[in-house]
């Protein structure tokens, strides 16, 4: 039962680092979205409307 627990310990760390992997991106999409300057915000919003 210990060699079970600390398998399970390990394999958490994977999922622990893709959650924060993930995270950090979705933190600087965001981040750079709010940043960015609002006629580049509108000219991407009206981008696939162009012809």
């Amino acid at each position: 039962m210990f060699r079970r627990l600390i398998l399970e310990n390990w394999m958490s760390i994977f999922t622990l680092t893709a959650f924060i992997t993930a995270l950090s991106i979705y933190i600087s999409i965001t981040w750079s979205a709010l940043r960015m300057p609002r006629a580049q915000r509108d000219r991407f919003a009206n981008l696939p409307l162009n012809d």
